[in-house]
């Protein structure tokens, strides 16, 4: 009885623990489980993404690097951009970057050395500094010379300079010592000495450059366009008695007697007297009102008064 208990508790120890060769593969596989159970990390954070998002997060990793790459081409592009204007800007402002040449523009009436003499442009200054004080060369031309209006200052090539220049316009000549000067449409009378007119603008002649002839333009520049295009001479003619009377020889042959303060006033009733007056040519006096006197009166007038004068009385 005792040796079969003993045999049956052999058997149920030896049915528990298994044989040896069943107690090493056990062994192996709770190693298995126990490394495994380490790879996997205690954070959970990564654990619930999926596996797209994982692949995702691991290349942007990566980012950094392509992103440097990409950019190294627009370095390189800023970089030659940058040596190019260093080089442009260097040429410019070394002795082979100095003024060349000189044009001039849109000058008519002013010549064009005394345009590029005004301007104090010289060989000795850099073509990029004479642009960049335009300003300047303005300001010189339109002090030196009156009938300079505006000028502006652009490169050519890479040192040559073009001075565009507009000028006032002409609207009479005043006739001195020999010489017409221009009077601009600002009532300037320029300096510069010329031979002959040119256009078919009013002369003004006769006057002395006083006060007088500054009170004639102050008038003068109140006229129409019309009206100052059928003029054909100013001359003072003024006396003693009238030192303020001016004749005025208009294009259709008549002449006008006026005198300066009322003559911008009264010469704009010329148009609608002329209409009136029909082919017959004469003298209009605007003096004092408005009166009419044919060239044929008139010479009869002057004969009569001639024969009269030269007869003897008793």
């Amino acid at each position: 009885m005792v040796f079969g208990k003993i045999r049956q508790k052999l058997k149920s120890k030896s049915s528990s623990e298994g044989t040896p060769w069943q107690r090493a593969t056990a062994e192996l596989e709770r190693q298995k489980k126990a490394q495994l159970k380490q790879k996997t990390p205690k954070n959970t954070g990564m654990q619930g993404l999926p596996v797209e998002k994982k692949a995702k997060l691991k290349t942007s990793k990566h980012l950094p690097e392509s992103t440097k790459t990409d950019k190294q081409p627009g370095y390189f592009a800023w970089y030659g951009i940058f040596l190019v204007g260093v080089i442009g800007s260097s040429f410019l402002i070394s002795p082979y970057g100095k003024v060349k040449d000189i044009y001039v523009e849109g000058a008519e009436a002013v010549p064009e050395q005394s345009i590029i003499d005004a301007s104090q442009i010289t060989g000795k200054l850099t073509a990029l500094g004479v642009v960049w004080n335009d300003e300047r060369i303005h300001a010189y031309l339109t002090s030196a010379l009156p009938q300079v209006k505006t000028a502006e200052v652009t490169l050519r090539g890479m040192n040559d300079i073009t001075i565009h220049v507009t000028e006032h316009e002409t609207i009479a000549y005043v006739y001195s010592d020999g010489y017409y000067y221009n009077v601009l449409e600002n009532g300037t009378v320029a300096e510069t000495q010329l031979k002959v007119p040119i256009g078919n603008n009013p002369i003004i002649t006769s006057f002395e450059m006083n006060q007088n002839l500054d009170d004639l333009l102050e008038q003068y520049m109140q006229l129409t366009d019309s009206v100052q295009n059928s003029i054909s001479e100013i001359k003072y003619t003024g006396t003693e008695e009238n030192p303020y009377a001016i004749t005025v020889y208009m294009n259709d042959g008549n002449e006008v007697k006026a005198i300066l303060p009322s003559f911008a006033e009264k010469i704009l009733y010329y148009p609608d007297i002329v209409s009136q007056l029909g082919e017959t040519k004469g003298t209009v006096d605007l003096e004092v009102g408005v009166y009419f006197t044919p060239f044929a009166q008139a010479t009869e007038e002057e004969t009569s008064a001639s024969a009269d004068s030269a007869t003897p009385t008793e």
